[in-house]
């Protein structure tokens, strides 16, 4: 699927994410995207997580090669998930970089709502970074309200916002 132009905008905004997967026994794995970009065609995502904090998402992953990404606006709730197929590969330097951005964007926007930063860093690391290649087959709108779970094509317009 090809990702309109406001959502490939909202992902260029300060986010969280959750990430899921299954292992081969069908076990759930959750964990923490620490940075994301949109491919040039608009069907990518290259979703940044941490292998030393979330080793058996990044195991999930391997095993199963699909993945669901949910990111979140912490100002106003706006969410959007995405699922599809995936694999791994090592970071780059450029991939730490976004990294370290979508940290410290994160970081600030939660701390503006009054979340401690202090906590945050046991959340988000980009110790043993992996990225993600979603290759997205599916996307929903997750935002709280009537169209949530709808997928997006279906929404009625963006809930970007």
């Amino acid at each position: 699927m090809v990702l309109d132009d406001a959502i490939a905008t909202f992902l260029g905004q300060p986010l969280m994410c959750i990430l899921a997967s299954s292992n081969a026994a069908a076990r759930p794995a959750v964990g923490r995207g620490i940075g994301v970009s949109v491919s040039d065609d608009r069907q990518m995502l290259s979703v940044i997580l941490s292998a030393w904090h979330y080793a058996a998402l990044a195991n999930a992953i391997e095993q199963s090669g699909r993945l669901a990404a949910t990111f979140v606006r912490p100002s106003d709730y706006v969410t959007y998930q995405f699922k599809g197929a995936a694999t791994l590969r090592k970071a780059e330097p450029e991939d730490n970089v976004r990294a370290a951005i979508f940290i410290s964007d994160a970081t600030a926007a939660l701390s503006a709502l009054g979340v401690p930063s202090g906590i945050i860093p046991q959340w988000m690391t980009t110790r043993d970074a992996l990225v993600a290649q979603l290759a997205v087959a599916e996307c929903y709108v997750q935002t709280p309200g009537p169209r949530a779970g709808m997928r997006a094509e279906q929404a009625g317009g963006s809930a970007a916002g």
